[in-house]
């Protein structure tokens, strides 16, 4: 047996295990009970979590930045719980206790990006329509891009979409960008794609210090944070392998391209962190102005993780939220 003819079946079999961990933990064992795998068209087992409002709720998808998870977000599905939301959301292949796609489970890779894509339409068409009630995106940085590029190229149809720091460019100028994207495509065509980018591997211990972290400002959610990876085994990621990196770049001409010569056909809601070093800030700046549909909020002191970050921030997104969501 293989998943995405990389995972054997003794590699499975661990991931198996961790999730029923993972299920008699929380208390989860079917969908209305929230957390399950499901096999994807291409074998790929990817992990979803459903939690249910009301009867005939708003449904909100929560999509995953990189190297994210379903238990990262507690605090989020419960707010969204609260405003009479039916929340669903999914560990993207190649991350949290989805199926892997190299023999390394803590390396992120991908081939393209287009699978994130597949991925999302599956998951969107698993949940299947709901003509009562809306159903709204919510992105955040890679899961963002996803979102604004499947908007875009009008593979997926929703009633609103909400970005938080979302993926639209890395934040390197011209010259280094281009340096970056002749290198990793040089390592892919050399058949070197699985392998860690220059500068990363199975952990970065910064991401484990509060002290200049790129992420947020505030410091019990950051230990809340690595308190749900260590409580989730299994869960942890690495860096980028040339192969993601080559995608991302790919991806993200494909969607600067879009994002000057398509109109997204629902509201959008860009929430851009103006501290933000790991996405850039101006390209955010510029998509919004390109797209006539998209209101952006920026949001002063605020780092990479808008909805991890301090009170005041969270305050103002979810007054934003609410605003943003209510009828006309």
């Amino acid at each position: 047996m293989e998943v995405a003819g990389r995972v054997n079946v003794h590699v499975m079999f661990r991931y198996l295990v961790i999730n029923c961990l993972a299920l008699y933990k929380v208390g989860m064992t079917t969908i209305d009970g929230n957390i399950r795998l499901v096999t994807a068209p291409d074998g790929t087992l990817l992990r979803i979590g459903h939690w249910p409002s009301a009867p005939g709720a708003r449904r909100a998808v929560l999509c995953h930045g990189r190297i994210e998870f379903l238990e990262k977000h507690d605090e989020v599905i419960c707010e969204l719980n609260s405003r009479g939301f039916d929340v669903w959301s999914m560990d993207w292949r190649g991350q949290g206790l989805s199926g892997r796609t190299t023999d390394n489970p803590k390396k992120g890779h991908i081939s393209d990006f287009q699978s994130y894509i597949e991925d999302l339409q599956w998951f969107l068409g698993l949940i299947g329509d709901n003509k009562d009630a809306e159903t709204i995106l919510i992105g955040h940085s890679m899961g963002g891009h996803v979102v604004l590029r499947a908007l875009l190229s009008g593979l997926v149809k929703v009633d609103r979409a909400i970005v938080t720091a979302p993926m639209i460019d890395l934040p390197m100028n011209k010259v280094v960008s281009a340096a970056v994207a002749v290198l990793c495509s040089a390592a892919c065509m050399a058949g070197l794609g699985t392998r860690y980018a220059i500068g990363f591997g199975d952990s970065d211990p910064a991401r484990g210090t509060f002290d200049g972290n790129p992420l947020t400002r505030d410091r019990d959610r950051f230990a809340a944070i690595h308190s749900a990876t260590a409580a989730t085994p299994g869960a942890e990621m690495g860096g980028p392998t040339f192969g993601w990196l080559n995608a991302a770049l790919n991806s993200i001409g494909v969607l600067r391209t879009l994002s000057s010569s398509t109109p997204a056909q629902c509201p959008i809601l860009l929430c851009t962190a103006l501290e933000d070093v790991v996405v850039s800030v101006e390209a955010q700046h510029a998509f919004s102005e390109a797209q006539p549909s998209c209101t952006q909020i920026r949001f002063e002191n605020a780092a990479h993780e808008i909805l991890q970050e301090t009170d005041a921030i969270r305050d103002r997104f979810w007054k934003s939220f609410d605003r943003f969501i209510a009828p006309p």
